[in-house]
């Protein structure tokens, strides 16, 4: 009997109903078994130990933040344990931008068909290494979207914004809120076939093609290809943004000269003026410089065939 373990996001409301749903649907089938995160990064490690433990799949039930706790346990496995694990979502969270770009509903009857047809994608896996906030070496590893510049103060901001308003909307008014308190600071992006220095407003390295809600910031992006997207926007000021933000929703390229599509397949990237936050799917992950390389097609993941 295959052995799935739920990692649960412990802030979401309706677990109690989301566990007895899925033990009614997958229980007599499956060996399945719940996990939930008590506090920030929890998930990371109950990820691995789920691995250690001998899941066959790790499926993370929140959002974007949730699912790239779970990959950060999940790669933190040895090799050996977890070449043949599947991992999955059932998006619940305040953010499902990865879920978006993969086609995923949050249905629990949808989960099991994509079990019971061995429906996966193998996706790639950013790794990025970092400083935490107290100087020392750091590795994350993400599957969606990592930036930086406005959207590490972005994220502070979402994460004190009340709760009463949809993602959406929170994110919006944060990213607005950051326009006005953000200064742009100059890095030095270092790649084999590309280079860039200059004053940044964000810098996206993307696996995918939505972050921030909905936002389609990088249309270029392809899980599997063994590349990253990336979008540079400099000299963008609020009225670009708000001006284009249908377009970015549409996931539309946007024809602006303070706007840069690029692709990489490893890079650098050096702050020249003050330090800048680095944010990897809506959670912070460090302090610049970074260096990012790709994992190609590291992780099976759960999703609808293409």
């Amino acid at each position: 009997m295959k052995k799935i373990s739920f990692v649960i996001n412990g802030l979401l409301k309706n677990i109690n109903s989301r566990t007895k749903e899925i033990e009614l649907l997958l229980g007599k089938d499956f060996n399945i078994s719940f996990h939930i995160s008590q506090k920030s990064t929890d998930s990371i490690n109950l990820s691995r130990k789920c691995i250690d433990d001998g899941a066959d799949y790790v499926i993370g039930i929140g959002g974007d933040g949730t699912l790239n706790e779970v990959i950060n346990g999940v790669m933190l496995a040895e090799k050996s344990k977890r070449q043949n694990v599947k991992v999955g979502l059932l998006p619940t969270g305040s953010g499902n931008d990865f879920a978006k770009s993969m086609n995923l509903d949050s249905k629990v009857s949808t989960l099991r068909e994509l079990i019971e047809q061995e429906s996966t994608t193998p996706i790639d896996i950013g790794k990025i290494e970092c400083k935490d906030n107290q100087g020392n070496d750091y590795t994350r590893y993400f599957n969606n979207i990592a930036d930086v510049g406005l959207g590490g103060e972005v994220v502070v901001k979402v994460n004190k914004s009340s709760k009463l308003f949809s993602p959406t909307f929170r994110y919006l008014k944060s990213s607005v809120e950051a326009f006005f308190t953000y200064k742009k600071k100059k890095i030095r992006f270092i790649s084999p076939h590309f280079t860039w220095e200059g004053a940044v407003l964000i810098l996206c390295l993307a696996n995918a093609n939505y972050f921030g809600s909905g936002l389609g910031i990088a249309p270029h992006a392809k899980v599997d290809d063994g590349k990253m997207a990336v979008v540079i926007a400099g000299e963008i000021s609020l009225y670009d943004y708000l001006r284009n933000l249908y377009r970015i929703r549409n996931k539309e390229v946007i024809n602006h000269p303070g706007i840069i599509y690029q692709e990489v397949e490893s890079c650098t990237i050096e702050p020249i003026e003050d330090n800048l936050l680095i944010e990897t799917d809506g959670e912070l992950a460090g302090n610049l410089p970074l260096k990012m390389s790709i994992l190609n097609k590291e992780i099976e993941f759960l999703s609808p065939k293409k």
